[in-house]
């Protein structure tokens, strides 16, 4: 009776944080989905789409304010090039007590074809936060970068 409902109370706590870790996983794949397949729709189903997001490209000049800004930017991306593949390691989300913030980390090798060359673009350190809002995990902040050989400032 009492051992087996904590036993089965447990299970499914389990079972629970399990698929809870999983959705988020899945979202930050559905957004990489997205750059792969040139998905715009796709892209912007993993996003808040709110004003106050701010997003970082690898260029110093992107910086994004607002959903608008950065789906104007991601189209002009998606336009220019064909990712032909994403190959992610040293993936890591993490999640606040109430488990509705997540944040990620990432190391991402991109494959791409431009202009009828493919090149491999190595190392692109990808961070990103996500909320869950109205039981949906969405994307509301995220910067890319690329490391520079050595340090900018010694110590």
């Amino acid at each position: 009776g009492v051992i087996m409902k904590k036993v089965l109370f447990f299970s499914l706590a389990i079972i629970s944080f399990q698929g809870f870790s999983e959705t988020a996983e899945d979202l930050v794949s559905k957004m990489w989905a997205s750059f792969k397949d040139s998905d715009l729709e796709m892209f912007s189903e993993t996003m808040s789409k709110t004003s106050t997001m701010v997003t970082f490209g690898t260029d110093a000049s992107e910086r994004w304010e607002g959903w608008d800004a950065l789906k104007a930017s991601v189209k002009i991306q998606f336009d220019a090039f064909d990712v032909q593949n994403i190959n992610r390691s040293e993936k890591v989300i993490n999640y606040n007590s109430n488990k509705d913030v997540a944040w990620f980390s990432e190391v991402v090798d991109w494959e791409v074809l431009t202009g009828g060359e493919k090149t491999l673009i190595e190392g692109i350190r990808f961070t990103g936060v996500m909320e869950r809002i109205n039981g949906e995990w969405l994307i509301v902040q995220f910067h890319s970068s690329v490391g520079v050989a050595g340090q900018v400032l010694e110590y």
